[in-house]
Order: C-alpha cells, then sequence, then structure tokens
C-alpha cells in the first residue's frame, strides 16, 4: 500500500534552495512535540511512496516468493549470515531486488542528497522531494521484533495465499490464526523463532512499520539506514492515521548546486556508496568535471 498520511498541515510544500535553507527548515520540523523518525529523498517529487515490489509497472508483486528464492539459490553464500528474513530481505534491497522494505535515513542531509539526483520525464527536468516521516512508538521496531519477522515472512508466500491473508485480517484473532495460509506464514517465522505462538494479532500486519535494523553493512552505516517494512495491504484504503509525513520540493533547477554544497560537507556518492566502484566513479568525476 501506499502511504496515505494524515497531513500535518494543508499548505503547499517549500520549495529548498539550498543547504543551508534545507538545514534551517528542517530543524523546525515537529509534529506534536515529536522529531521525524526517518527521511526520504526521491528524486522525482511525483513518486509514490511505496516499496518498488508493490508497484504495478514492476510487476513483481505477484512473483515475490519465486524472486526470493531464486535470488538466495543463485548466491547462497551472500546470505549464510543471514539469520531472519528481514535480514536476507535487507541484503536484496542492497542488491536492487525490489523488496516490500522501503529505504528511510535517519539523517536528513543523506536523504536531501538523494533528492539531487536528476530525473527528467518527458524531456523536462523534474523536481526532486524529502520526506520527513514522524513514526508513532507504537509503530516502531527493532530488526529483531516479532512484528517485524511476520511481516518479512509474507515475501515467502504465494500471491494467493497473502491474498487469503489480507481478506482474513478482518476476522477475530483466534479465527484469523485458524486460517491455512496463516499457518503457512506462522510456519516460517517458527524456521526463525521456534517458540514462536499461534497468536498473530492481523492488525500488526496491515500497516507499515519503521524498524531500525543492524549496522551490518557498509552502505547502511554509511548512509544511517533504516527501513519501512510493509505488510499485507498492498492498496490503499483511506489515510494512514497514526503517521505524519512532512515535505519539501527540490526543485529541478536547484539540484546541481544543491548537490555540490553537499560533496563540500563530505556527502557524496564515496561517502555513501563505499564499494570501489562508486568510490572510483566520483573521483573521475572529480576530475574531468570539475565536481
Amino acid at each position: 500500500m501506499s502511504i496515505k498520511p494524515r497531513s500535518s498541515t494543508r499548505t503547499a510544500p517549500r520549495r529548498i534552495e539550498s543547504v543551508s535553507d534545507f538545514v534551517k527548515h528542517v530543524v523546525n520540523w515537529t509534529s506534536e512535540g515529536h522529531r521525524p523518525a526517518a527521511f526520504r529523498g526521491q528524486s522525482f517529487h511525483g513518486w509514490p511512496t511505496l516499496p518498488k515490489i508493490f508497484r504495478q509497472d514492476v510487476g513483481l508483486y505477484e512473483h515475490e516468493k519465486n524472486a526470493v528464492r531464486d535470488l538466495i539459490s543463485v548466491h547462497p553464500q551472500e546470505f549464510r549470515d543471514d539469520e531472519t528474513m528481514f535480514d536476507r530481505l535487507v541484503r536484496m534491497q542492497h542488491f536492487d531486488l525490489p523488496t516490500r522494505l522501503l529505504d528511510v535515513t535517519t539523517n536528513p542531509l543523506v536523504a536531501l542528497y538523494f533528492a539531487t539526483a536528476e530525473h527528467v520525464d518527458s524531456g523536462e527536468p523534474q523536481n526532486g522531494k524529502v520526506q520527513a516521516f514522524f513514526v508513532p512508538q507504537v509503530r516502531q521496531r527493532y530488526y529483531d521484533s516479532d512484528r517485524v519477522s511476520c511481516m518479512a515472512n509474507l515475501a515467502n508466500l504465494t500471491a494467493n495465499e497473502k491474498e487469503n491473508i489480507a481478506k482474513a485480517c478482518q476476522l477475530p484473532k483466534a479465527e484469523f490464526n485458524d486460517n491455512e495460509a496463516v499457518k503457512r506464514l506462522l510456519w516460517f517465522v517458527r524456521i526463525e523463532k521456534p517458540h514462536f505462538e499461534p497468536k498473530i494479532d492481523p492488525g500488526d500486519l496491515r500497516l507499515p512499520v519503521f524498524v531500525k535494523p543492524k549496522m551490518s553493512n557498509r552502505r547502511i552505516i554509511a548512509q544511517s539506514g533504516a527501513f519501512i517494512v510493509y505488510g499485507t495491504r498492498r492498496r490503499p484504503s483511506g489515510p494512514d492515521k497514526d503517521l505524519r509525513i512532512r515535505r519539501v520540493l527540490i526543485p529541478a533547477g536547484k539540484k546541481a548546486e544543491i548537490k555540490r554544497q553537499l560533496e563540500f560537507l563530505g556527502i557524496h556518492a564515496s561517502s555513501l556508496f563505499p564499494e570501489i566502484d562508486k568510490a572510483a566513479d566520483f573521483v573521475l568525476r572529480k576530475y574531468t568535471n570539475g565536481a
């Protein structure tokens, strides 16, 4: 499901002209006294707030189970140290396989960097956006949470099983846990947590949850990375009343200058993507384009 947040303001998003302008604006971002839990930058302001696997143009949702197994089958050594399905989804996201995870960061400048990437549509450069997520504590979890395990393991189910569970979420808790597709989900969860009891709250599978991951790879560390994991609701059925989002626009004509300012502050491709090929590309641009 695309996040349709409860709007915290009805005014048009502010247009950001520089890094200093962004910082001045962000430090004042609060909602009912709370600071944002996470930020996300997108190069195109028109994209929905939605994991790529749920997008209709990608067409992978119905094949999620097979895609997961195919990648592990081809590169089992890459996943040998992963203890949970959430761990595996994080790694798959790292290798650009669409998953039910939405990348976010706890560093607003990192989000701003991603929003400065060029995006052209119909021959016209497009504005980017940075979003701030105000997530209530009841919707925040760590990587080893039972709720996160249940949501992540939906990726192991067939499209029919996922649809069955989505419909069963309207049932009372006991009846829900007696559903055959839910029992199948429970089987996968117990691989990770053998003593997990068949008492899944159907409400826990419906709404996205902010997850603090293990700082287990260099890219997550470099990007102050975190994730929002999605469950059964593929399509929005109304506003998410507990989740507030604020946003600013990054004008297409200001992207290059803002990106140069961020690079001066140490926020650039080489620092955010510590792999050597990214560092090499940054060095090449530095000496060939005067970046």
